[in-house]
């Protein structure tokens, strides 16, 4: 393949290195020394691309010696929470673009996991063949001890909110209509609101489903799809076993304020949604749907059973306020996903008959990740 337009600049600083140095040499001296662990190998896919070099560095990571590892597949390092679905899609990747980026996890001589992250970029001949391929790779066990630790000091944290916000006197319903009258100062409610809306902020970032476009690009999908068994430090709580309403109950794990407050909200954006879905797109209504999503996300988002739902309620609730002017809003989807909040709110808080408290939240999550999309589609 010939020399590309846009390389050759590149090409003329390289020529310029080996002035001073031969090309054996200064590659020897960047793989020795490099800070990530470097490995090469052939292009031969049927046989597994075996490994030709792999500097200290990645021997230090797997626990082999260069000697173990040459003539090797790169595959000695799997295992069964290796990643098989993004290793699946790299051959392919490799064929078609001459590079590939992932993470999984991988294995050790010892048989110690560890999660590692890795790019592999194809290596030219002057006719443009792929001789090798090169991959850096970085272990990320530290990376991911320091997500751990953070979502351990949020979920600490967020009890302790819950404990403080619900101090009747401080920051209760009783406390908010002083506010409204103008009796107390208002600092106080607004700042705790404050910090609920930067608590749930942290924790969509957190959840492998709700993370924006934007933390994306921030935290690479690959990084929160470890294995098929490991969602990752930052992953929702997707695994959860059946439990029926009366087995909700028995804890009683909301207060019977809340509850009331939580039937009271469903009920009234139930009528506001029927009206838009009876007569057009209205802003304003749009608003109060948005601010009684609010309050049924903050209601559910100390029930940890509910955590999930809480957050994708509020989502939709941004993503409404995102869209206030637009008059195209999805409301067929809109109905949709609230009749499905509807049923599920009822269900468990006020019938507490259903089976599988569960069973309503991933309908509503379902729901609401359609609606989400719609809404997306139209910026």
């Amino acid at each position: 393949m010939p020399i590309q337009q846009d390389n050759i600049e590149e090409t003329l600083f390289f020529s310029q290195l080996l002035k001073q140095t031969s090309a054996i040499e200064l590659l020897k001296q960047v793989l020795m020394h490099s800070h990530h662990a470097v490995v090469v190998t052939d292009a031969d896919r049927e046989n597994g691309y075996r490994i030709v070099y792999a500097n200290k560095k990645f021997c230090t990571h797997t626990g082999y010696e260069l000697a173990e590892l040459v003539g090797n597949s790169p595959a000695i390092l799997q295992g069964p929470k290796s990643n098989k679905s993004v290793i699946a899609k790299l051959s392919d990747a490799l064929e078609r673009n001459g590079f590939f980026y992932g993470s999984s996890i991988n294995y050790r001589k010892d048989g110690s996991m560890y999660p590692v992250e890795w790019n592999i970029s194809a290596i030219r001949n002057e006719q443009g063949e792929v001789t090798h391929y090169i991959s850096m790779q970085k272990d990320l066990t530290n990376l991911r001890r320091l997500a751990e630790q953070i979502q351990e000091s949020t979920e600490v944290f967020k009890k302790f909110y819950f404990k403080i916000s619900h101090n009747q006197a401080f920051v209760g319903p009783e406390a908010r209509r002083q506010r409204d009258r103008g009796k107390i100062a208002s600092e106080a409610i607004e700042l705790f609101d404050e910090t609920l809306e930067e608590l749930k902020k942290n924790e969509k970032l957190l959840n492998g489903n709700l993370r924006s476009e934007a933390a994306n690009d921030l935290f690479d999908d690959a990084f929160f799809d470890m294995g098929p068994d490991d969602l990752g430090a930052f992953s929702s709580k997707l695994q959860k076993e059946a439990e029926s309403a009366s087995e909700f109950w028995l804890e009683c794990p909301i207060e019977g304020d809340d509850v009331a407050c939580l039937l009271e909200a469903v009920e009234e954006v139930d009528a506001e949604v029927s009206l838009i879905q009876a007569n057009g797109y209205s802003q304003q209504r749009i608003e109060l749907i948005v601010k009684l999503y609010k309050e049924l996300a903050n209601s559910l988002y100390f029930c940890v059973e509910f955590n999930d739902g809480a957050l994708l309620i509020d989502e939709v609730a941004e993503c409404l306020t995102a869209h206030l002017h637009d008059k195209d809003i999805p409301v067929e989807m809109l109905v949709m996903f609230n009749k499905d909040l509807f049923v599920w709110i009822k269900e468990v808080f006020e019938s507490k008959e259903c089976d599988n408290i569960y069973s309503g939240e991933t309908n509503t999550i379902a729901a609401g990740r359609q609606l989400i999309a719609m809404l997306k589609m139209s910026e």
